[in-house]
């Protein structure tokens, strides 16, 4: 037995180490990722042939909208890479549970507070505890059996995203309501270093047709930060976005994404997507107008000849040139850029 974490290591590391021999993955968790993309990616190379899924879908509740998501991407990916699936009900499960096996056998498996979920894989303080032992884990699969509901059949899953995708439409999810109440400032202290469980990209505020004038400026506080009519399914709470202005090209401030993304009914903007970010260093967004920190001088003062963006190891920023809603970027970019702002006030 061994104790995992998402402090020293990440629980989607832990997975992936579990499948080394395996040829069955056994997913069973309550709160899914909307795209399974990333996690299938990482299966390439690998043996494995069947994966099974068991999770929640609760009559009237809002987790039925991701879940539409979660189980199209789910099909697609493993119809995509030639892997067998089953899909199971437990609409009374709250424990998360990972297992591999290999010919039927079980290797090891993950018993833990991770849902299988970005957040709870990677950024999220979980623990869970790793299990080798063959008989506890066939002890443990029997358990979920019995309480599982049968695997729902193809035309079965069709049904249930049509059905949930088709009543989103008509009543799409309203954003709980909001509060100004901030605790996070007694404990909190400035962020001055990159961590590598956040994402960080670079993103543009205001339009050619409305630029974002230097009399302008971002809230001090939560600013509400919106992307194109593209669902931007890889932002996420927890990265970091670093903003400039259209017009200027100057920075603005940097923001971690404390809600969404929702998407804005009724909008005839063409930045319909909307994410909640928390301002990082206010006393710089008080006074971006007076620094000289240009898309251009922050990549000249660089130095480094490593990449800057993750897009196919990018050397520029000339995709925000063509109406780039966001870009991706490295880690050792995002912080210089990041020092460069806390350093100039």
């Amino acid at each position: 037995m061994k104790i995992l974490n998402n402090i020293n290591s990440n629980h989607y590391s832990d997975i992936k180490d579990i499948l080394v021999n395996a040829d069955e993955l056994k997913i069973v968790s309550p709160f899914l990722m909307e795209s399974f993309d990333d996690f299938f990616a990482q299966l390439n190379g690998t043996d494995i042939r069947h994966v099974s899924l068991t999770t929640t879908l609760k009559d009237n509740d809002t987790d039925l909208m991701k879940k539409s998501n979660s189980l199209y991407s789910f099909c697609l990916n493993c119809k995509k890479n030639n892997i067998t699936y089953s899909v199971y009900v437990d609409n009374d499960l709250h424990g998360k549970i990972y297992i591999a096996s290999k010919s039927g056998k079980p290797l090891q498996g993950i018993v833990t507070s991770a849902n299988f979920t970005n957040a709870g894989l990677k950024t999220n303080h979980e623990w869970g505890i790793l299990i080798d032992d063959s008989n506890q884990l066939l002890q443990l699969i029997k358990e979920v059996q019995s309480v599982q509901k049968s695997s729902l059949s193809t035309n079965e899953l069709e049904e249930v995203i049509k059905k949930i995708d088709a009543f989103s439409k008509m009543y799409p999810v309203q954003k709980e309501p909001e509060i100004s109440l901030t605790v996070s400032d007694i404990f909190s202290k400035r962020i001055h270093a990159v961590t590598s469980d956040k994402r960080y990209f670079i993103k543009p505020v205001g339009v050619s047709d409305d630029p974002f004038t230097e009399k302008r400026r971002l809230s001090t506080d939560i600013q509400e930060l919106h992307f194109s009519k593209k669902r931007p399914a890889s932002v996420r709470a927890g990265d970091i976005l670093i903003c400039y202005g259209v017009g200027s090209t100057k920075l603005l401030g940097y923001f971690e994404v404390v809600e969404g993304p929702y998407y804005l009914e009724g909008t005839s903007s063409r930045w319909p997507w909307e994410v909640k970010g928390k301002n990082l260093c206010p006393a710089y967004s008080q006074r971006w107008n007076t620094f000289d920190n240009t898309l251009s001088s922050i990549q000249a003062s660089y130095g480094a000849k490593a990449p800057i963006t993750k897009n196919n190891n990018g050397i520029n920023l000339n995709g925000l040139k063509y109406g780039s809603d966001k870009i991706q970027l490295t880690e050792e970019f995002a912080s210089h850029v990041i020092s460069i702002m806390e350093d100039s006030i």
